[in-house]
């Protein structure tokens, strides 16, 4: 059925990878069906699947019957997501923040421990292992099964998973968390930079799935900004695409509670109240709203106008206030170019960040798998 020739091994890995590509998709699948759609023989697929069984990757199932046919149902086969899991990590200014999930990316355990902005890079660092102990203490499974994880972090974040530029948390540069997490823990670990990680998660998850073109922004105890190109986060060369804090001319403040304080209440659980009092028609409250709406369109506008987005999502603690902020900002936008985006507020809360660090892992599990599978050694 196949025309494949050549090394028998090579020759058998491919065969392996065609059959576990049709079970990794989902769903319960007979030996018959998963011939058909890796197109490869009868034999040749059972085979494989065989292999599969016995490397963990594949187990049979009852949960498969064809009603048109009478008598016992063909065995079936499906993808174990369990044969592995993957951790992402968000460690900001405010929190440590850890998920694990197993290879179909549902979240199997989680962590938060919130910490000072004023901790020290090592009472950071330990917080995040903290964090980390406790996800694989509710994960429950050897943490030999945890094949990969990805640290995202603010800032701007080199290939080696150095904090080369930020802001956002004091004492933070120069700091490394994905080494240091790769030095206590058995994962393959990388580094990344936590925007383009909450992006991603919009594209997984959030208000972005069915979108290409994306402009992140996040408003809450700091501004930041990411964009998706075909769906997936774009770096630039030195990784600080669309840093905003690197436009020194850019008009967005470092936080934006000073714009959102009602009765002198400078805090960041102020912001509800504001929203809510200009939804009232409060005036006072409507002009902070509004001199938000200006602040952040003043600098999204050059970032939608170069990249001609299909959606602009809103994240951050500001997200709460849903169209409160997403309708201002929407305005203007339109008011500037005939061109505009979609405007929506994200619905991922502070779980963003950590989501496009797990689906970053995913991916990278996923590759490996597929390029590392071998066929079990028989005796």
């Amino acid at each position: 059925m196949n025309g494949r020739t050549g090394d028998p091994s090579a020759l058998r890995r491919l065969n392996l990878q065609s059959v576990l590509r049709v079970l990794h998709s989902g769903g319960v699948h007979t030996i018959s069906e998963l011939a058909q759609q890796a197109q490869l023989s009868r034999p040749t697929t059972k085979q494989a699947v065989d292999d599969l069984v016995a490397s963990g990757w594949v187990a049979a199932t009852e949960n498969h019957r064809d009603e048109t046919v009478i008598g016992r149902p063909a065995q079936a086969f499906e993808f174990r997501p369990g044969a592995g899991y993957v951790l992402g990590a968000d460690i900001g200014a405010a929190k440590a923040m850890v998920l694990i999930s197993d290879l179909d990316g549902t979240v199997v355990a989680r962590s938060r421990i919130d910490v000072s902005p004023e901790l020290d890079p090592d009472q950071r660092l330990e917080a995040l292992g903290g964090a980390i102990d406790e996800a694989l203490a509710a994960l429950g499974a050897p943490i030999e099964a945890v094949t990969d994880a990805v640290i995202a972090t603010p800032g701007t974040i080199d290939r080696e998973g150095q904090v080369v530029w930020g802001r956002a948390i004091p004492g933070w540069l120069g700091s490394n968390p994905a080494r240091w997490v790769a030095e206590r823990y058995p994962f393959r670990t990388e580094g990344a930079s936590d925007m383009p990680m909450a992006a991603l998660a919009e594209h997984w998850r959030g208000a972005a799935t069915l979108a290409t073109g994306v402009v992140y922004v996040h408003v809450g105890r700091r501004l930041g900004a990411a964009a998706l190109i075909g769906g997936r986060p774009h770096y630039g060369h030195h990784g600080a695409a669309i840093q905003i804090g690197l436009w020194r001319a850019t008009p967005w403040r470092e936080q934006y509670t000073d714009l959102l304080q009602l009765d002198g209440d400078q805090s960041q659980s102020g912001a509800p109240a504001v929203f809510e009092a200009a939804a009232r028609g409060d005036e006072d409250a409507r002009s902070r709203v509004d001199a938000l709406a200006d602040e952040l369109v003043a600098g999204l506008l050059p970032m939608v106008i170069a990249m001609d987005p299909e959606l602009l999502v809103i994240g951050g603690g500001v997200s709460a206030a849903g169209e409160g902020i997403a309708a201002p900002v929407r305005e203007r936008i339109r008011a500037e170019t005939p061109f505009a985006p979609e405007v929506v507020c994200s619905s991922l809360g502070d779980e963003a960040v950590a989501l496009g660090s797990l689906r970053t892992a995913l991916d990278r599990a996923e590759e490996r798998l597929f390029a590392e599978l071998a066929p079990v050694t028989r005796g």
